[in-house]
C-alpha cells in the first residue's frame, strides 16, 4: 500500500488534506484559546478603564472582554428616570434592584443617558401595603453633579416590559422606552452605594461559572474534521490498493485457467493440466 500512497496523484491528495488539518487545527485552536483567555481574563479581576466615555461609544454593545471591568462616569441623575427590578437573589434574599439614568455629557456636547444599578434592597422594604412593589419606597437619586464608579455590565435579555416605574429586567431596550435615547448600551453596577442600598454582585456569565463548554465543542469539532480529512486520504489509498491487489489475483487466475485442484494438490497450486503431464505413461519402451 505504501507504494499507492507514494503516487503523485495521491502525494498531491495529501497535501491538500494536510493543508485541510492544519487550517481546522488553527481554529480549533482559536476557539479553545477564546474561552482561556476570556476566563484568564475574569479570574484575574476587574481591571480600572477609566471613563466610560473612552470606553464605549453610545449604542455599541458590551463584549464580553468589557463586561465586569470596572469604570468612572460623571453626570447628574435624571429626576424622576428610575425604577425597581424585583424577582431578585442574592444571598438567598429576595432583592430589588434600584436602577437610575445618570445624564452623561459627551464631547461634541450632548447628553446621554448611562443605566446606573445603585444597589438592591430586600424585597420586604420596598413592598407595600398592598403586597406590591412601590417604587415610592425606594431611596431617591442624589441631586446634583456626581462621580459614579463601579462595574460595566451588558444590557439583560429583555423579555418583559416596565410598568409602573418597575422593569423586568435592566435591559436597555426597556429603559429606552422608558426614558429615552441616546442611551449606553449596558450599565454601571456602583461599587460604593450610599445609604441603605447595598452593593450588587458581579452579574453571572457563563465564564464565571468556569470554562465556556459552546466553544470547547467547537474545537474538538474542529479537531474532528481535520482528522475526518486525513481519513478520506487514508480511505482512498486503501481503497485503490485492495482494487489492485484484486485485479492482479483475477489475472492470475486467467493465466492457470479455470480448472478444478487436483485431490493430490490441495492447495490449488499445481494446475491439474501439469498433474495430468507428470501421471501420463511414458511411450519409451524397456530396452
Amino acid at each position: 500500500m505504501l507504494r499507492v500512497a507514494l503516487r503523485p496523484r495521491f502525494l498531491g491528495m495529501l497535501a491538500l488534506m494536510v493543508a485541510a488539518t492544519v487550517v481546522c487545527g488553527l481554529l480549533a485552536t482559536w476557539q479553545w484559546d477564546r474561552a482561556h483567555q476570556a476566563i484568564t481574563s475574569h479570574a484575574a479581576g476587574p481591571e480600572q478603564l477609566g471613563d466610560i466615555r473612552g470606553v464605549l461609544e453610545v449604542g455599541d454593545p458590551v463584549t464580553n472582554a468589557l463586561s465586569g471591568q470596572d469604570v468612572t462616569a460623571t453626570g447628574s441623575y435624571a429626576p424622576g428616570e428610575q425604577v425597581l427590578v424585583p424577582s431578585r437573589n442574592i444571598g438567598g434574599t429576595p432583592a430589588v434592584l434600584v436602577v437610575s439614568s445618570l445624564m452623561v455629557d459627551l464631547e461634541d456636547g450632548s447628553r446621554a443617558r448611562l443605566p446606573v444599578a445603585r444597589g438592591w434592597l430586600p424585597e420586604a422594604d420596598v413592598t407595600g401595603a398592598d403586597g406590591q412593589i412601590d417604587p415610592d419606597l425606594a431611596p431617591s437619586a442624589p441631586q446634583g453633579e456626581i462621580e459614579i464608579s463601579g462595574r460595566l455590565e451588558a444590557s439583560e435579555s429583555a423579555t418583559g416590559g416596565v410598568e409602573g416605574g418597575v422593569a423586568s429586567e435592566i435591559a436597555t431596550p426597556l429603559l429606552v422606552n422608558e426614558w429615552g435615547s441616546p442611551m449606553f448600551a449596558g450599565y454601571v453596577s456602583v461599587s460604593d452605594p450610599s445609604g441603605p442600598l447595598r452593593p450588587l454582585p458581579a452579574a453571572e456569565s457563563d465564564f464565571s461559572r468556569g470554562l465556556n463548554w459552546q466553544n470547547i465543542g467547537y474545537s474538538f469539532q474542529w479537531v474532528l474534521f481535520g482528522g475526518f480529512f486525513l481519513y478520506l486520504w487514508w480511505r482512498s489509498v486503501r481503497a485503490t490498493h485492495l482494487d489492485e491487489v484484486a485485479d492482479r489475483r483475477r489475472a492470475m487466475q486467467d493465466l492457470l485457467g479455470d480448472d478444478e485442484p487436483d485431490a493430490g494438490d490441495p492447495a490449488g497450486t499445481i494446475p491439474s493440466s501439469a498433474v495430468a503431464a507428470t501421471t501420463a505413461p511414458s511411450s519409451d519402451k524397456d530396452v
